[in-house]
């Protein structure tokens, strides 16, 4: 008996190990695969049968197993129990497999239809709003005016008819290869800007039409708009992914949410922009002029800003993991809880700069000057946490005073050079 219940035992946890390899055998991701528990249920019908068909030729293992012997002849019923047995359990087992397969063949075939349908309703959405009837019209009655007037300026009229075009354009999501766009943007507003710069109108008409149009959530994935003078405009939500911008105007931008991701900044005027929660990942804007401007809960993250000037910046919150500062004006920004991890802040002019709450974990500050920076009362404790680079040159450079009071009349802490 005790001899059955060790095979039993070891048949048990051999089909949970073969059933758990089997799994991951096609995909590790078994919350999104069927592969681990059908793989399990095969290992189980395979071992079960193979040992009931071995108990055919063993008749001290199902004597152990089952327990019970003919009375008539005095020998164990070996053949007679596993033919019984391995009928019902290899019919059960195999119809709970091939359910199960059936099972989730449905599921993912009705995800695939849902996909579709999702996919069809944004084509639907396209057709119905599909306005490039109204684009061509205007674009061809904008280059009929434009040849009429030597000063390549609008009428009220016109200047109306892009005002509300534009509006007309919703934001929506939409197909892009063989799937729905990640996000919602406007491909009509992205065509109707790009219309417009290429038609060299008068520049008081051009900033005519960048206050009153509505270029909010428009479509400007990898498009050339080096050098333009777009100060002013509305980009907020405005798709940008790796746009080459370099030179360009954007004083005063609204830029609120855009997506910036990889795009070339470089040398960009951005005074006074605001570019909050914008994902600059790995965008480019060395040497870009950032005085005053908005980046609170911006994502910098290895994006590059080597000589840039972020003068009285407000910067809170940001995601700056990997980011480059090297060289950069950092005076009186706002970098209150900012995650500068792994940062590289070498040369950076950081003085009255607020890093309260802030994290310097890793980062370079070799050669950074912090004078009057606002810190936390234990700066010193937190660089021997954060361990960054040049943290001996800043300990021996600069001393933590207690300063005058903020608005709210909370004691402020600043570093003072030696």
């Amino acid at each position: 008996m005790m001899k059955g219940k060790k095979y039993l035992l070891f048949g048990l946890v051999f089909g949970v190990i073969f059933g758990w390899v089997l799994g991951f055998l096609r995909l590790p991701y078994i919350e999104k695969n069927y592969s681990f528990l059908l793989g399990f249920i095969a290992a189980l019908v395979l071992v079960a049968l193979l040992f009931l068909l071995l108990s055919v030729w063993n008749r001290d293992f199902l004597s152990a197993l089952i327990g019970k012997k003919t009375a008539a002849t005095g020998s164990d019923s070996t053949r007679t129990y596993s033919f019984v047995w391995i009928m019902p359990v290899g019919i059960i087992a195999l119809g709970g497999v091939l359910g199960y397969n059936w099972y989730a063949s449905l599921q993912q075939q009705i995800q695939d239809q849902q996909k579709s349908i999702h996919e069809i309703a944004a084509l639907a959405v396209v057709q119905k709003n599909d306005l490039k009837p109204l684009l061509s019209s205007l674009l061809e009655d904008i280059g009929k005016e434009l040849k009429q007037n030597s000063g390549r300026t609008l009428s009220d009229t016109i200047f109306d008819r892009i005002a509300a075009l534009s509006f007309a354009f919703k934001p929506y999501k939409y197909i892009i290869g063989d799937s729905l766009s990640r996000q919602e943007s406007s491909p009509e507003r992205g065509q109707l800007l790009q219309a417009l710069i290429l038609m060299n109108i008068d520049t008081g008409a051009f900033a005519q039409i960048k206050r009153n149009t509505a270029f909010a959530w428009a479509d400007l994935r990898g498009v050339d708009l080096k050098g333009l003078d777009l100060s002013g405009i509305n980009l907020a939500h405005a798709n940008l992914e790796s746009a080459d911008m370099g030179g360009i105007n954007l004083k005063e931008a609204d830029l609120k949410e855009a997506n910036l991701w990889g795009a070339n900044l470089n040398r960009a005027n951005l005074r006074n922009a605001d570019l909050k929660r914008a994902d600059l990942r790995w965008a480019q804007l060395n040497e870009a002029n950032l005085t005053l401007a908005n980046l609170s809960g911006a994502n910098l993250s290895n994006a590059q800003l080597m000589k840039a000037d972020l003068t009285d910046a407000t910067a809170e919150w940001t995601q700056s993991v990997g980011t480059l500062f090297n060289e950069a004006i950092l005076t009186s920004v706002d970098f209150v809880g900012t995650n500068f991890a792994k940062a590289n802040l070498s040369a950076a002019e950081m003085s009255y700069t607020d890093l309260r709450r802030a994290s310097l974990s890793n980062a370079d500050l070799v050669g950074a000057r912090l004078n009057k920076a606002i810190v936390a009362k234990n700066w010193s404790e937190d660089l021997k946490k954060w361990q960054p680079m040049g943290m001996k040159e800043l300990t021996e450079t600069y001393t933590v005073v207690n300063d005058t009071a903020d608005i709210l009349k909370k004691q402020l802490y600043r570093l003072k050079k030696n």
